[in-house]
């Protein structure tokens, strides 16, 4: 026995176990030192960061998932999603994210979201909790305790702030070009529009939403979807998919659909001939026409000149344009009908 009333003298196990913590917060200060040195000898080139990043957003598997979208305030709010995050990350360089479990109480578990521009070395941090716990096919909450399950909790919840942490120390500008190019790439490679909605159809079956309650919120048959449509569906997708929003946030489930016949009907023309356009509907007294029906009605007939094969490109460009924006104002309708009726009188 050692004379030495803190025992430490006869007790090797506990130097070797302290020398063991000295040795691995030696390592990680090395290994953060070393990336702070190596970001400030090779800064970035913020002109050749961002060519990286809309390079990126050239890749269709990416583009796919780089927005997200959710109602809020009888308003779609829209935004880049954690996979764009990510690679807006890598693209832009020198930074470092992540996300750690700190502690873990019962069931609940306290995590940190990061991310650290290793050049300026600013760094966003956020805090927050996370119960085992997930929503229950009967209702209610159902404490988890698997730990497959509760990682895919607490990454599902840490994604969002990780997200946010990330977008925190990139310019804006730069996001907005990159969801900008996502667009723009979903777009031209929606490639063979039949088969695009096919699938779009099987997709969302697959998460309950059959072709009726697609073909209300489009307002028209669900083969006469436009390209913009097409994209704008599938971040309608990706938000219920990531948990940013529930099928009834973007689908009413309430009350029978309107038959799509009865919003839109689909001219049987050939190359050359003109869209038989649908009769404008007369207005109610005293509303000037600004009806709801009327404006379906304008829609019907916009997506039938849409249709027509030797529309000139720039009134195409005008119907998918209001198209990605929801247009619902029926004197907008009406304007853009004439200048779309204008147009391919002139072709």
């Amino acid at each position: 026995m050692s004379d030495n009333p803190y025992g430490y003298a006869d007790e090797p196990g506990e130097i070797v176990k302290a020398g063991s913590v000295q040795v691995e917060e030696s390592r990680a200060v090395a290994e953060v030192k070393a990336q702070v040195v190596m970001a400030r000898r090779f800064p970035r080139d913020p002109v050749l960061a961002t060519d990286r990043i809309l390079a990126e957003c050239d890749r269709v598997t990416l583009a796919e998932k780089a927005v997200y979208s959710y109602p809020r305030g009888g308003t779609q709010v829209s935004g880049p999603s954690i996979r764009l995050a990510e690679a807006i990350s890598r693209a832009w360089g020198n930074l470092a994210a992540g996300v750690v479990e700190v502690e873990r109480v019962g069931a609940e578990s306290s995590m940190l979201a990061y991310a650290w521009d290793l050049e300026t070395n600013t760094m966003i941090r956020k805090e927050f909790k996370v119960k085992h716990v997930r929503d229950s096919k009967k209702g209610g909450k159902q404490e988890v305790s698997d730990e497959r399950d509760i990682y895919e909790i607490t990454a599902n919840q840490a994604a969002r702030r990780l997200r946010a942490c990330i977008l925190s120390l990139i310019p804006g500008d730069v996001v907005e070009a990159a969801v900008n190019r996502c667009e723009k790439t979903l777009t031209a490679n929606v490639g063979d529009l039949p088969a695009a909605i096919t699938k779009m159809v099987k997709v969302f079956e697959g998460i309950g939403v059959g072709k009726a309650l697609l073909e209300k919120r489009l307002r028209h048959r669900v083969e006469a979807t436009q390209s913009a449509e097409i994209v704008q569906l599938r971040n309608v997708y990706n938000s219920i998919r990531d948990g940013m929003g529930t099928i009834q946030d973007y689908f009413e489930l309430d009350g029978p659909a309107k038959a799509p016949e009865d919003v839109v009907q689909q001219a049987k023309k050939g190359p050359g001939r003109p869209p038989k356009a649908s009769p404008e509907p007369a207005p109610a007294e005293g509303t000037l026409g600004l009806t709801t029906d009327g404006a379906e009605q304008l829609w019907g007939t916009l997506l039938e000149y849409g249709n027509a094969p030797d529309l000139p490109k720039a009134a195409k460009a005008d119907i998918e344009a209001a198209i990605a924006r929801n247009e619902g104002d029926p004197i907008i309708l009406r304007n853009l009908l004439n200048k779309v009726k204008a147009a391919y009188e002139k072709k």
